[in-house]
């Protein structure tokens, strides 16, 4: 869950065609950057009609995830709100990336505060897609970002006591990517966007599909 909710660029999504108007280079791609606006959806979907839907939001300053879960007929709702310490990402010409992404939530347990915070740091390579014969992309539309490395820290404080857990994971190049179409790319100012749209049928006749979108807008540091 915390790929769907924090990671902006470590889920491996394919882009399917999303009409853009702008094109970017290598000089107004590379800069230090923080996510003023984030906004992502996913919908899981299963051949009995149950449905999960993941809506994430984020701003500079705060973060909303609600999911919404509906099996035979009822649906339960879930919401959680945080405070985003830090959400930035550098991109350099020499075709790597890192991200850090960095938020707080609390909630109310038995009138004590529990308070959790989350700070991801993923890293890789990018490069921009090449224009393939039948497509509607402009030279320079379309961006790749290989993951190649994810650290996961979660501090968990709640009655005076803290407990801490982590997790580092590392991947080949191709193994986690994500392909975004860029809709804005000014010299202070980076909009991407992307879609993606896959099924699975397992060895029992069982179908499941999976439809998401995710929007990212960036200013300079």
């Amino acid at each position: 869950m915390k790929k769907i909710i924090y990671s902006t660029l470590s889920v491996a999504l394919l882009a399917v065609s999303i009409s853009s108007c702008a094109k970017s280079s290598k000089g107004k791609m590379a800069n230090e950057w923080k996510v003023t606006e984030f906004n992502s959806t996913e919908t899981d979907t299963d051949s009995n009609g149950d449905q999960t839907v993941s809506t994430t939001s984020m701003t500079e300053s705060t973060a909303t995830m609600t999911t919404v879960q509906t099996s035979g007929g009822s649906s339960q709702t879930t919401t959680q709100s945080g405070t985003v310490n830090a959400n930035e990402m550098t991109i350099d010409k020499d075709g790597t990336w890192t991200s850090t992404r960095d938020i707080t939530s609390t909630q109310s347990i038995l009138g004590t505060t529990a308070t959790t915070n989350m700070k991801t740091v993923t890293s890789g390579t990018w490069a921009f897609v090449g224009k393939t014969k039948g497509d509607d992309f402009k030279k320079n539309e379309r961006v790749l970002f290989n993951t190649l490395s994810e650290t996961y820290t979660q501090v968990y404080t709640y009655n005076g006591s803290s407990q801490t857990s982590a997790s580092t994971d590392t991947y080949l190049t191709g193994e986690n990517v994500m392909i975004y179409t860029v809709t804005e790319s000014k010299g202070k100012e980076l909009a991407l966007e992307s879609e993606m749209s896959s099924s699975n049928t397992s060895t029992g006749g069982g179908t499941s599909s999976t439809k998401g979108t995710t929007t990212i807008k960036l200013a300079e540091k």
